[in-house]
């Protein structure tokens, strides 16, 4: 199987997340609609954007609202509570970088899509795959 990529997976968790919780995707869409994030983990850079009705993954075009870089294995120790996202930020494993209303609106967005997450059955698969590709990258 060629390398998984962490934009498609997060592409399919939005569509996971319309899908088995229509509200709680809804809510983070209207929560960062008009926004657009650049996205870089390791070497792999694209945007997540929002609209009032939808959010999707793009390559990136230039005029994102906000920048976050980490690495795959950062994303998995937050996920597996080995590090939470403050230490995360705090340690610099996770750089953030936008004027702060749109850091504070990603952050609302964020808590909406992880609350919604966690109900979704579809996320474990996903997650599955996050490990897997995690697991062979640097």
């Amino acid at each position: 199987m060629a390398e998984e990529r962490v934009a498609q997976l997060l592409a399919e968790s939005f569509e996971v997340l319309a899908r088995e919780q229509p509200e709680a995707y809804a809510r983070m869409c209207e929560r960062l609609a008009g926004l657009s994030v650049l996205l870089e983990v390791e070497a792999e850079r694209f945007v997540a954007a929002f609209s009032h009705r939808r959010a999707w993954v793009a390559a990136p075009g230039g005029g994102e609202a906000a920048r976050v870089t980490t690495r795959s294995r950062t994303v998995l120790d937050v996920l597996d509570d080995r590090q939470s996202l403050t230490e995360a930020v705090l340690t610099d494993a996770v750089e953030v970088v936008g004027p702060l209303d749109t850091l504070l609106r990603l952050h609302a967005g964020l808590v909406v899509y992880v609350q919604g997450a966690v109900r979704c059955p579809g996320f474990a698969p996903l997650l599955r795959r996050l490990r897997e590709a995690g697991a062979s990258s640097p």
